[in-house]
């Protein structure tokens, strides 16, 4: 049964994530143009592409603030980090101070990566992997891909390509988690069916953007 506790935690997030979307996705609004099928075929419209570029950057959001509702979990510092002579974008590091374990999660929404961007994200997550297990030596490194468009892996069609790429990280030994595990790794509760609610009104408050 769900309590009083993990109903303000869910409400407060959720809250927190509509004013993300009313303020972001305002600013610098793309729409199509000349020269375009899409401007061909419908007129000038918000650029669906621009909006989803910058809706990827809602996960993290989503998931920081997930977090820190938990007084056992710690965010470290993401984003840029120099790891080997090279930036790297670290998406998503935190520590479970009672279990001493870092959890890092490379974030991805469309899990149907392009033949180029998946060894790519294989070799970055290894880079980041071995940065943060010489950096916490104490600490057990928990890493995964988070697929955070999914809530459970059973609502992927079987065929696409998002199946065949989980496939391939996980022969790389790199787990590809789901929107669900992560919750159950943060104790946080939000069920499936409340999940796809919340992001379809997300997507009705944008189209009236």
């Amino acid at each position: 049964m769900t309590n009083v506790n993990d109903t303000e935690r869910l409400k407060d997030v959720k809250n927190k994530g509509l004013l993300w979307v009313n303020t972001k996705m305002k600013q610098n609004k793309i729409h199509t143009q000349a020269g375009s099928i899409s401007y061909l075929l419908y007129g000038e419209k918000p650029s669906e592409q621009s909006i989803n570029i910058k809706f990827g950057h809602f996960g993290e959001f989503l998931s920081k603030e997930m977090i820190q509702c938990n007084q056992n979990l710690e965010l470290l510092p993401c984003g840029n980090t120099l790891i080997n002579k090279r930036l790297r974008d670290v998406d998503l590091i935190f520590i479970d101070k009672t279990k001493n374990v870092l959890y890092y999660r490379e974030l991805k929404a469309n899990i149907n990566l392009d033949t180029e961007k998946l060894p790519a994200t294989i070799i970055k997550c290894n880079d980041i992997v071995a940065f943060l297990k010489s950096k916490y030596e104490d600490y057990t490194i928990d890493y995964a891909i988070l697929n955070w468009s999914i809530y459970d892996r059973n609502n992927l069609t079987s065929g696409i390509s998002g199946i065949k790429n989980i496939k391939c990280f996980e022969k790389e030994g790199i787990n590809v988690e789901h929107f669900g595990d992560f919750c159950n790794i943060l104790g946080f509760v939000w069920s499936e069916e409340d999940f796809y609610s919340y992001f379809r009104d997300i997507g009705d408050s944008i189209k009236a953007l």
